[in-house]
């Protein structure tokens, strides 16, 4: 949808926001870095967690050693905060795990748009734009492969010029069978590289 600026001109429609909606883009990769992590965060946070309960223990018995009368009161709030300190601990890990996945996305996301792009470069079609989210690990990427998108689509469009002027040469030489297979050949080279321009 096109709008007008004050002066008349028609301004070029707003382009919407950019945004993957799926975090696991590379569902196998991403949830491996994630298993790793998670794994060695479980391990430190269970030694953590071990660490405490021992120490809390030993200073409980102690002290019900030498003052019975509070074993029980003492008994009490030792579990209480074992189990504050283990729900800390499953909040920790969760949160562990949410953040791994989003880190691994800015990485995975970037790397299946650079992998859709190439497919497409593959495929002829060179009239392309690679747009990454700001947050994305390989951002510093973009640049590069939009330049060479760009230098491929200009050689496509040279070899276009060089096939229809070799095709006129053949064709002075009275030979036009092999003059219009020749041009057809660069009409075709010339419509794939000025296709519109696609963004990825």
């Amino acid at each position: 949808m096109t709008t007008e600026t004050r002066n008349g001109d028609r301004a070029l429609p707003k382009q919407p926001t950019f945004r993957r909606r799926k975090y696991l883009v590379n569902r196998k990769q991403q949830l491996a870095a994630t298993a790793r992590v998670a794994g060695l965060v479980f391990v430190l946070l269970v030694a953590l967690n071990g660490v405490i309960a021992w120490q809390s223990h030993t200073v409980t018995t102690q002290i019900i050693a030498s003052n019975p009368e509070v074993g029980e009161r003492l008994a009490t709030a030792n579990n209480r905060n074992l189990a504050i300190l283990s729900g800390i601990s499953l909040i920790i890990f969760a949160m562990v795990i949410v953040r791994s996945i989003m880190l691994t996305h800015r990485t995975y996301g970037g790397v299946s748009k650079i992998a859709q792009g190439l497919e497409t470069i593959a495929d002829g079609r060179f009239s392309i734009e690679l747009k990454l989210r700001s947050e994305d690990s390989i951002k510093d990427l973009e640049e590069p492969f939009n330049k060479m998108a760009s230098m491929l689509k200009h050689q496509a469009l040279q070899d276009q010029k060089s096939m229809e002027k070799i095709a006129d040469e053949i064709e002075e030489h009275g030979n036009p069978v092999d003059a219009e297979m020749l041009r057809r050949m660069a009409e075709a080279r010339g419509k794939a590289a000025e296709s519109p321009t696609h963004r990825q």
